[in-house]
């Protein structure tokens, strides 16, 4: 077999884009994204914003933990918050209209961030 030679390429762009949650990323397992449904995986939230129309008592939004890594959601504006954990889910209902960002404190902004847009 002939060696293969050529020059090193850069991919840490991909790798930032999976972990904001734009599921465009090679780590974000697939797409098919159900409204109010928000994965969360190694270093990721899919998707990274949630956007849904508020009815009646309001709207819930359910993180479900994918992978084994510790993370949480932790929102800008005060909790409730969740536990930091490696799996099972948690839940979070929105009663008014707005933009409600969120991080995982252990990973950071820069790394794993989200956003739920209650319309």
């Amino acid at each position: 077999m002939k060696p293969v030679s050529g020059r090193l390429m850069d991919f840490s762009g991909a790798g930032a884009l999976a972990c904001r949650g734009d599921g465009t990323g090679p780590d974000n397992g697939g797409g098919g994204e159900v409204p109010g449904q928000v994965a969360v995986g190694d270093n990721f939230f899919r998707p990274g914003t949630t956007t849904l129309t508020r009815a009646g008592a309001g709207v819930t939004v359910n993180w479900s933990w994918a992978r084994g890594n510790q993370h949480n959601v932790t929102f800008d504006a005060g909790g409730p918050n969740s536990a930091t954990q490696t799996s099972g889910s948690f839940s979070r209902t929105f009663t008014e209209a707005g933009n409600f960002t969120y991080i995982c404190t252990i990973h950071g902004r820069a790394v794993m961030s989200g956003t739920v847009a209650v319309q």
